[in-house]
This record gives C-alpha cells, structure tokens and sequence, in this order.
C-alpha cells in the first residue's frame, strides 16, 4: 500500500504525515530514500527520521517534584498535585508542562489530558509524536473521576447535555450550540450532615470542565467551585481522576492505574 496510507493506518495524523513529507530524507526502506507516494510491501520496515520542529515553545523549566506513577521509553504517567496548571498561565509560572520538560530534557510536552488548577489525578504524556498520535488515535484511553457534589444525587445518572465556551462569563455552559457531552455517574456515598454525595464519573467526549458544567447544569455543583455556582467559598473543590486504563500502542500490554481517593465530605 501508498506510505502515506500505511502511516495512517498505524495511527499517524495527516498534520505529521505532512511534516514527513515535507523532509526528502525522512523516510527510507532497505536504506533506500521512499517518499510518502511510494509503496510498501508486507514483510518491509519503514525506518522514520524526524526532527521535533515544536521543541521550543518557550515554557519555563522548573524543578519541582514530580509524582510519577508509570515511565517507559514512550510515555509517562504523573500524578498532578492540586494548585498545580497543567501548562503555565499568568498568574502561575510554575505547571505541570514546567516540571515535565525539566525531567524529560528538551522535549515538546505532549499531555493526552488536562486537569484543572485544583483537579489532581492522572495525566498522561507522550514523549514523542509518534506515541502521540498513536494514543489519540487508535488506542481507547478510560478514565475514571471522583468528585464531591452539592446535595443527595440519584444513585446512578447520565448527564446529556451540550458544551460551549462563554467568552464573556469565562467558562463553559450548557448551549444547544455547543458540542456533545455525556457524563455518567454513580453516587459511592452520601453525607447528610454536609449534605454532600461523592461521586464517581465516567465521559464520553470529555470536554474541557464537563463534570464541573454538568453537574452545576442539574444543580448540584462540586462543593466550593464558586465558578459554576457553589455557594461555599472557604474551601478547594475536590475532582480526582483516579483511575485510567488503555493498551499500550507498541506491544499492546495493558496498562491499568488505579490510584487512591478520598471520600471526605469536606
């Protein structure tokens, strides 16, 4: 088959294919220069050259710790703290992305998912653009969340309802205009006390800040996430991705993290 459907097939995007294409000695079979026309034969090995032309993107190293749960020659796993953005921002210098290039060395930072400043939990990072584009691609990466919501929420649900961003009021909002999103939850523990439930989340389509719209969309917003309508304001709103689980692209091992959560009600 054509290279270029060969390197599609195997899960590259058609803006790297591009970028190979554009350099005359990235591809080779046999020692023989091909490019992204040429065919490829069962049984022959595609030997890849590529040269990261995003590695500087200006984000200021920092050596802070960082909790790393999985690491091999491809990907690596972290736990990100609370107060921590996953890339920098004005008012924090210090991310995430920060303390990842300073480990990794002179890398383009290749989150598959993001978390809010004050959401910790998983994270995982490609360290090249091949196991980036492979992850997106073709492997189904799972994630599992835990939240604690405001008042007593059905025991199980799914939360249907669309996504955009309002520029005005800076976050994201339920619209007919927006793009689909469906959360499904089920409640693990109630507090009638705080009047409180912990929740465990799974998405569909995982849209920047879903569980945190979804769940204020059908009133009962994470506790002290004053953004989307808590009314407590003295404390951190606790959202954890907990848990994740996908093939690994090369050798197709399973890769199941599951880490620990807290059912305070705060």
């Amino acid at each position: 088959m054509p290279i270029e459907k060969f390197l599609l097939k195997k899960g590259l995007s058609t803006k790297t294919i591009k970028l190979l294409a554009k350099d005359k000695n990235s591809l080779k079979i046999n020692n023989i220069t091909k490019s992204i026309n040429d065919y490829i034969k069962r049984n022959e090995t595609l030997d890849i050259t590529y040269i990261d032309i995003n590695l500087a993107n200006n984000i200021p190293l920092s050596n802070s710790p960082i909790n790393i749960i999985y690491e091999d020659d491809n990907i690596l796993i972290v736990d990100k703290e609370s107060n921590l953005p996953t890339t920098p921002t004005y008012n924090h210098q210090d991310s995430l992305a920060s303390r990842v290039q300073n480990y990794l060395g002179n890398i383009t930072f290749r989150a598959l998912n993001r978390l809010d400043l004050d959401s910790t939990g998983i994270i995982v990072i490609a360290k090249n653009v091949f196991t980036e584009n492979i992850l997106l691609n073709k492997c189904k990466i799972k994630k599992n969340y835990v939240a604690v919501v405001e008042g007593k929420v059905k025991k199980l649900g799914k939360i249907d309802a669309k996504i955009m961003d309002d520029t005005i009021l800076k976050k994201r909002v339920v619209s007919h205009n927006g793009l689909t999103a469906i959360t499904y939850y089920k409640r693990i523990n109630y507090n009638n006390i705080s009047n409180t439930s912990v929740v465990k989340c799974n998405l569909k389509y995982g849209r920047t800040n879903q569980i945190r719209c979804h769940f204020s969309h059908i009133g009962h917003p994470l506790k002290y996430d004053t953004k989307y309508g808590s009314k407590f304001s003295n404390g951190k709103f606790y959202l954890r991705c907990f848990l994740i689980k996908f093939h690994h692209p090369y050798n197709n091992k399973k890769i199941k993290i599951k880490l620990p959560y807290t059912l305070s009600h705060n």
